[in-house]
Order: C-alpha cells, then structure tokens, then sequence
C-alpha cells in the first residue's frame, strides 16, 4: 500500500502545483490584455493631444516643432493629391457634405442630396487633358 499512497500524495501534489500555475498564468494573461489595453488608451491620449496643439497652433508652432509641423502639412497635402487621383481613376468621389461614396459622374449625393463638383484632371491640376495631350 506504501506505493500507492505515495503515488496519490504525488498527485495530489502535482495538481496543486498545476492548479497553482494555471491560476498564475490566467492573471499574468488577464493582467498583459489590461496593460496592452491601457497602452493602446495611452497612445491615443498622445495622438489626440498633437493633434489638437497642431489645429490650435498650426501658424505659432514653437520651435522644436516646427519640423513636425512641416512634416504634417507636407504629408497631408500629398496624401490629399493621392486620394483626389485614386478617385478620378476609381470614378468615385466623397460628398463635400456628409463624406458618402458616390459615382463622379452624379451631380447630387444620393445620401444626403448635396450639390457637388464632378471631378476631372483638368479641375484637380488647372490644366485640361486636351492641352497635355497636344503637346504630346
């Protein structure tokens, strides 16, 4: 009987142990999703708070960030060139009104029934298609 007692004491053991690790590695987990959490909360905090001092002093930027400053005006305004030439080449353009997706051929938005522009080469560059294509 010696063996099979010490064989339940090892058990038993063993599945304290087992249960002693699971619970350590639940709230080492639940305690990483919390952290991850809060660090996510914490660089949006960041993103939001440079992007209100931008709007609010985008003409009076201080020094030291006048560099970043640049480098945002510079990326937006590309970013605005690339998006106006992904939709002429998609024939899709945002309402000015409420942002809907819509055909650049239709005048009004079917969301909201707002009046907007068809967009074309001619009116994104100042210069028609025809003018480039004769100098050609």
């Amino acid at each position: 009987m010696g063996f099979f007692d010490t064989l339940g004491e090892t058990l038993a053991s063993t599945s304290k142990v087992v249960g002693s690790k699971t619970k350590e590695m639940a709230g080492t987990t639940k305690l990483s999703l919390q952290i991850s959490q809060e660090e996510a909360k914490l660089k949006k905090a960041y993103e939001a708070l440079g992007e209100a001092y931008f709007k609010n002093h985008e003409n009076d930027m201080p020094e030291p960030y006048a560099v970043y400053a640049a480098d945002i005006r510079e990326c937006a305004a590309r970013l605005e060139s690339l998006t106006k030439d992904k939709q002429i080449l998609k024939n899709q353009k945002r309402c000015a009104s409420c942002g809907a997706w819509m055909p650049n051929e239709d005048r009004f938005c079917g969301k909201c029934g707002a009046e907007n522009e068809i967009l074309t080469k001619e009116t994104e560059s100042g210069e028609s298609e025809e003018a480039e294509d004769s100098e050609v």
